[in-house]
């Protein structure tokens, strides 16, 4: 597994409901705890007291917000050296918002160990992706995203299995990232 524990965080406007469905769907399949985390709490105090366990860890807000003291989650997870992840939702016409590579060169200023950006929702377009020059690392299916709102566990679990492949991809390119970015 990945060490220390990789963040995810929103890249943009998406709901944090949403995005909130693509970790707990990802975590379902990684294994390991998912820690939930929000951009309000001071970092230092929460990166200090983090579990050194294997698990995701999901961090709602706006993590380049600026603190009362005048640094963000972003520069936090820069300087702990955390693994993250973005994660974007694309607009209706399918389109990646702009945000989204402005919090890829922001990581990059802060020295956020980025592995890379997913895609939660929306109809996934390799060659599109790597035409935007962003560093995906995969997609979460829409379907996801809705059947981790489903009532019936047995529901959610099918979905998941479905999904597989898609999984196993994102998992091992997180892996990969991690490996190459010395984690």
């Amino acid at each position: 597994m990945i060490s220390p524990m990789p963040f995810f965080i929103g890249a943009g406007q998406a709901p944090d409901t949403k995005l909130n469905s693509g970790v707990i769907a990802l975590s379902k399949f990684w294994g390991g705890e998912l820690i939930e985390l929000s951009c309000f709490e001071p970092p230092a105090q929460i990166l200090n007291a983090l579990p050194n366990k294997e698990g995701l860890a999901h961090l709602k807000g706006d993590a380049a917000l600026a603190h009362s003291n005048g640094s963000s989650w972003l520069e936090a997870l820069g300087a702990w050296r955390q693994p993250t992840v973005l994660m974007v939702m694309p607009l209706i016409s399918g389109d990646i918002p702009g945000l989204a590579a402005a919090y890829v060169a922001l990581c990059k200023e802060l020295r956020v160990p980025l592995l890379g950006v997913l895609q939660v929702g929306g109809q996934w377009n390799r060659n599109q992706r790597i035409n935007d020059g962003l560093p995906w690392c995969g997609w979460i299916p829409l379907e996801v995203e809705l059947e981790s709102k489903a009532k019936k566990k047995d529901d959610f679990e099918n979905c998941l299995g479905n999904h597989e492949f898609i999984f196993e991809e994102v998992k091992a390119t997180l892996l990969r990232r991690s490996y190459t970015l010395g984690l």
